[in-house]
Formats: C-alpha cells, sequence, structure tokens
C-alpha cells in the first residue's frame, strides 16, 4: 500500500525517514508487493534516502564547527574553571 500524505522532505525527521526506509525495504522484500506500488515505493525510498544524506551531511558539519570551537578554546588557554584548578 502507498503512503498517504508523505511528509515534505524538510517536515520529516532523519528517525522518522529511517524508519519509513525500514518499512519499505520490508515490503519490497517480502516480494508481494504490487509493481505499480513498487515504483511508488522507489520513488518515495529515494526521497527518503536524499533526505537521510542531507542531515547527515548537515550533522557533520555542525560537529566539525563543534569540535573547532573547543580546539580553539583549548588554544585560547582553556575555560575560567580550568584556570581556577
Amino acid at each position: 500500500m502507498a503512503e498517504k500524505n508523505p511528509k515534505k522532505k524538510s517536515d520529516i525527521s532523519y528517525a522518522d525517514a529511517s524508519a519509513e526506509l525500514e518499512r519499505i525495504l520490508h515490503e519490497i522484500e517480502s516480494g508481494e508487493i504490487d509493481l505499480d506500488v513498487l515504483t511508488e515505493k522507489v520513488e518515495r525510498a529515494a526521497a527518503l534516502l536524499s533526505v537521510c544524506k542531507d542531515k547527515l551531511a548537515a550533522t557533520e558539519l555542525k560537529v566539525k564547527q563543534v569540535v573547532a570551537d573547543l580546539a580553539d578554546d583549548g588554544a585560547d588557554g582553556g575555560t575560567d574553571a580550568d584556570r581556577e584548578t
């Protein structure tokens, strides 16, 4: 059965996209999916994969920025708490 009312790319969380991908994969692997529905599922899976990829890339960038900020703080002599000890 095709998903009615799928969320837009920007409206779905990584966890929801991943869970929906898992459901689609299980449906496809079951081998009991209608050809017309299969086409819809594959298209939806491609969109969900794109969402996951974009969210992973954005998260990776944020993590790198935080790590760089922490490294910069360390290069400046640490935090106030470090100086008190």
